[in-house]
């Protein structure tokens, strides 16, 4: 196996090979993620006890309570032999690289086993998650093992190690079906996607870092040829391999830039880049409002030239102009540094490719500010980033793809830091000093070097991973009380209905009319509660009272021993309609034995007036919208971001947390998870009508602005 030089920042002198980059890949992971077995049968341990202590009358969720934590007790004392299945399981996937490792040898007659089959049904979806989660960062890593792969001879597209997929079936692998039963082995599984959702990311920031020290630079879908050459292999035969859908090239190798950063992608470099280049052709056309410009000029930047002055112009942290057009900006302060460096604006003006970025870039920066609410700190910070992502621009051909590279993310994710900030809040402060510190990076970094993106990321989410576990607790707290009062108030309502429409213009005996109206009604509400409108139990609630509303009209005709049978019959329902409603023994006879009485006896019958809902007992109404009109048609999900504006202070950041499946109510939250609003979904849309709440997207304020700008490049 060929030996390899590092080229990046790590030690010059020191040459490894790449089965030595790679197991010490594979053992800091194994650092990283072994302890995390442990830490999965603690934290499941932990919530099957809390859940048992809410568990009341339910026999059967406590058995099986009880089993999930015999079989974690078992795990648990053998925890030493599932982390050995686990690291052996590991080292099988690092030892079949680049390929996928083959666990078991069947053939297409061969039976799926149950633990084969069960582990695809409850390991597929984490590991797509997982995969969602962290495609990006991700990404950068199969790019530099393309790399890998290549300089060791290999020709197929190599698997990653690290990927969602295997680490899934890693954990699986050391739990097996014969280990915990099905609903054990899933819960456990739902405990440990938690726990790699913290670890994942630093890894994967911590495996790009080392495979960029070792010397591997990023490979794009455009290195066919170089790596062809580099391998000596006639280009006819390289095409018959596997790299279809993208190349690996050897840092190094001709073609290849380990260093400095390119100043465009060349015209002659077929990148399947589709929305990046429908915004290049549609930027070219907004060229010719300034043809007067680019034809006085004698010559176009160099690239040497241009990359000079943009990084002057972004060590100076300063653009000028504050009050123009990001592109504008960037023009007037490139012009401006390179007049410094002796090039005369009158004379040069800026190449194509060049002045496509600039334009692509100011677009997409003019659009985020304009769709935010930042303060003045955060809207110069956020030009002064147009800097190192025009670079990225003229580097990057897939840059303005739908994948939504990390240097989106990130500045999708300063937006939303930014947007809406209160300098008096200290939470709001903290998350202000946090972005801060996150664009001074990007910022003060090297252009060229991608690494600095998955690494202010995952440093984000950790300092925001507990602030958003707090906040999701008080608001699971808040909408599930407002949940189970809705669902009362429903219960309560219907139930209230359900007794009018019994007693409404009905004579009845004062014993019949108390018990409908008292231990009936509250038998309806719990039936109700537990099992719905439409349950056996609330139709059979429903006949009781039908059936002693019907006897008493009966009794109160004709008479008879037939009506006294009739009532006889239904008392064993009627005692059991007090029993559920908590009614004691001796009440419980009295009760009925005063029913019994009253139909003995000529008793008057007079009309009952239900007991009508008390102010308590009111549905929780949302606040009414204080407009009416036609209310813009925008997406009401959870986890929908709002900003309140306001003309005497600071403006406030809500969530849309829960929606009502009864009502429809909207729950607003702040930062902190406390409830601020409650709103109809009318109210809602008229509060964004009239400007006092300002929704922002779901998918990413950057890729949804980029989503924007090619639905206009293509109508225009």
């Amino acid at each position: 196996m060929p030996g390899f030089t590092m080229q990046g920042t790590g030690d010059a002198g020191r040459t490894e090979t790449p089965a030595q980059v790679l197991d010490g890949i594979r053992r800091e992971a194994a650092a990283r993620l072994l302890p995390l077995l442990g830490e999965t049968l603690r934290v499941e341990r932990a919530r099957l006890e809390i859940e048992r202590q809410d568990i009341t009358h339910d026999v059967r969720a406590d058995d099986a309570i009880a089993e999930d934590l015999t079989g974690l007790s078992v795990l648990g004392s053998e925890l030493i032999r599932h982390e050995q299945r686990w690291q052996k399981a590991l080292a099988d996937v690092f030892a079949a690289w680049p390929a996928p490792p083959v666990a078991r040898t069947v053939d297409q007659f061969s039976l799926v086993s149950d633990d084969q089959l069960q582990a695809q049904l409850i390991g597929q979806p984490v590991s797509e998650a997982l995969d969602r989660r962290f495609e990006s960062v991700r990404d950068i890593i199969d790019r530099r093992l393309y790399s890998v792969s290549a300089s060791m001879g290999y020709r197929q597209r190599p698997a990653n190690p690290l990927a969602a997929r295997f680490i899934v079936e890693c954990f699986l692998q050391a739990f097996d079906a014969q280990d915990c039963s099905r609903r054990l082995r899933s819960a456990l599984l739902r405990r440990h996607e938690t726990l790699l959702e913290r670890q994942l990311g630093a890894l994967y920031a911590w495996c790009n870092t080392r495979l960029g020290e070792a010397g591997y630079s990023l490979a794009g879908d455009s290195d066919h040829s170089a790596l062809v050459s580099s391998l000596g292999m006639p280009a006819e035969t390289a095409r018959g391999h596997s790299w279809d859908s993208g190349t690996a090239l050897p840092a190094g190798a001709p073609g290849w830039q380990t260093g400095g950063p390119l100043t465009a992608p060349r015209a002659d470099r077929l990148v399947d880049a589709p929305r990046g280049n429908l915004l290049r052709r549609h930027a070219r056309t907004l060229r010719d409002a300034r043809r007067a410009e680019l034809d006085a000029a004698s010559r176009s930047f160099r690239p040497e030239e241009f990359q000079a002055a943009l990084s002057l112009l972004q060590a100076e942290r300063s653009l000028p102009l504050p009050d123009a057009a990001h592109g504008v900006r960037i023009r007037e302060g490139l012009y401006r540094v390179a007049g410094g460096l002796g090039i005369d604006r009158r004379q040069v003006a800026f190449a194509p490719e060049q002045d496509d970025a600039i334009s692509l870039i100011g677009a997409l920066f003019d659009l985020l500010a304009a769709r935010h609410l930042l303060l003045p700190d955060a809207r110069e910070r956020l030009a002064l980033l147009t800097l190192p992502y025009l670079h990225l621009a003229l580097d990057d051909p897939r840059l303005f793809e739908t994948s939504s590279p990390p240097s989106m993310q990130l500045l999708s994710l300063l937006l939303e830091l930014w947007d809406g900030a209160d300098p008096s809040d200290p939470a709001s402060a903290e998350l202000q000093a946090l972005a801060e510190r996150a664009s001074a990076a990007v910022i003060d970094g090297a252009h060229g070097d991608g690494r600095v993106f998955p690494a202010q990321l995952a440093q984000i989410d950790a300092v925001l991973g507990q602030q958003r576990r707090r906040a999701e607790a008080v608001e699971r707290r808040t909408w599930q009380a407002l949940r189970g009062r809705e669902r009362l108030d429903a219960a309560r309502r219907q139930a209230a209905s359900d007794v009018a429409r019994r007693l409404q213009d009905q004579p009845v005996l004062p014993a019949v009319a108390a018990f409908i109206d008292g231990e009936w009604r509250q038998a309806l509400v719990q039936a109700w509660l537990r099992e719905g409108a439409t349950s056996d139990r609330y139709r059979e609630m429903l006949s009781l009272g039908d059936e002693l509303v019907e006897v008493d009209g009966l009794a109160a005709g004709s008479g008879g021993s037939a009506i006294a049978d009739r009532l006889l019959g239904i008392l064993p329902a009627l005692r059991e309609c007090c029993v559920q409603c908590g009614v004691d023994e001796t009440a419980t006879d009295a009760q009925l034995a005063g029913l019994v009485a009253e139909h003995a006896s000529p008793t008057p019958r007079t009309i009952h007036a239900p007991t009508p809902l008390n102010g308590d007992e009111a549905p929780i109404e949302p606040e009414a919208p204080r407009v009416a009109a036609s209310f813009p048609d925008i997406e009401l999900a959870e986890g929908q971001r709002f900003v309140q504006p306001s003309a005497a202070g600071p403006a406030r950041v809500l969530r849309l947390a829960w929606r009502s499946a009864l009502t429809g109510g909207c729950l607003l939250v702040n930062a902190a998870g406390a409830k601020e609003l409650l709103l109809s979904p009318a109210a809602l849309r008229a509060w964004v009508a009239d400007g006092r709440l300002q929704p922002r997207s779901l998918g990413g304020a950057a890729a949804v602005a980029l989503h924007d700008m090619a639905e206009r490049a293509r109508g225009g």
